[in-house]
């Protein structure tokens, strides 16, 4: 059985080395992901040979798909000794499904879980943004471009007051209230981390004032994913000017640019349609038929084991 224990600061390499391993990397797998969250969504971890599970006890408690070399591992064991029936393994990569062996795949049920499927794109189609599918981005991206006085600047650690101070307006305009309150503190990490994490940013300002900000994290050498990407609306286009100018000037050097998850609301999904992905990050919720899940294990448990199914 798995010894779960909560994620500290000191596994930060150690798993980032297994993340490293896996074969597709996924956005909301980073190390970096983890840790912004942490403060909202409290993490177990539990090493296992070439494998790092983890386990959430923030919006959607449950169990999480491990990372590490997903090509070392015999999946079958691995599920019927770690798990027992009634659990549920939630954002199950599509390359950890597709190594399923048939005789564990029929005794499970696997089903897609849309709303988090994570958005891949070319970062030089985005930069080009050629062809007819682009048309309405090149026409915001000109309206921004040829409208403003705007300024880009890459992001450096005395620009981080002005980009908080910018956050706080843009949240104000929102009216959103405490719905975004996990995302000003996982800002704020990035932000208290940045030489820790491989991250880089810019600001976008007209009239010498901020009126958008890019942070991102390198995956790996050929993938950035968008972290946060906020603008004013009421200038048109800088959305899509801020999505472009980043790229050319601090991506050009990636070949694939990861923009995360819709999280199923609608508009946000087709804005990242809009942009064309070459190809969605698929995810599943894994359950293994039987009772209500367990989810209980050693750490929760201080007489050790787990506690009967609910």
């Amino acid at each position: 059985m798995l010894a779960f224990r909560p994620l500290t600061w000191e596994d930060r390499e150690p798993y980032t080395a297994l993340y490293r391993r896996s074969p597709v990397r996924y956005a909301e797998y980073s190390f970096f992901s983890l840790w912004g969250w942490l403060g909202t969504n409290p993490l177990d971890l539990a090493w296992e040979g070439e494998l790092c599970w983890l386990r959430s006890h923030g919006h959607k408690p449950g169990f999480c798909a491990p990372i590490g070399n997903w090509d070392a591992v015999d999946w079958e064991s691995a599920i019927d000794r770690n798990f027992v029936p009634g659990d549920v393994l939630q954002d199950v990569p599509e390359a950890i499904v597709e190594r399923f062996p048939d005789s564990l795949r029929s005794r499970l049920h696997v089903e897609e879980d849309r709303d988090e499927w994570e958005y891949l794109h070319s970062v030089s189609e985005l930069i080009a943004l050629e062809g007819g599918k682009f048309a309405q981005k090149r026409a915001h991206v000109r309206s921004f471009l040829s409208g403003y006085d705007w300024e880009y600047l890459p992001l450096l650690p005395e620009d981080f007051p002005e980009l908080l101070a910018f956050q706080s307006n843009w949240r104000r305009l929102r009216e959103e209230g405490a719905s975004l309150d996990d995302e000003d503190l996982a800002i704020r990490c990035a932000l208290e981390r940045w030489d820790d994490f491989p991250l880089l940013g810019a600001l976008l300002k007209v009239d010498g004032a901020v009126i958008g900000y890019t942070i991102a994290e390198e995956l790996d050498e050929e993938t950035l994913d968008i972290r946060f990407e906020k603008a004013l609306p009421k200038y048109a286009g800088s959305y899509q000017a801020l999505n472009q100018l980043f790229l050319k000037h601090q991506g050009s050097g990636y070949t694939w640019v990861n923009r995360e998850e819709d999280m199923g609301d609608p508009g946000l999904r087709a804005a990242k349609l809009s942009y064309h992905p070459v190809r969605l990050l698929k995810k599943y919720r894994v359950t293994l038929p039987g009772r209500a899940p367990a989810f209980l294990a050693e750490s929760d448990n201080p007489a050790g084991g787990r506690l009967p199914p609910l």
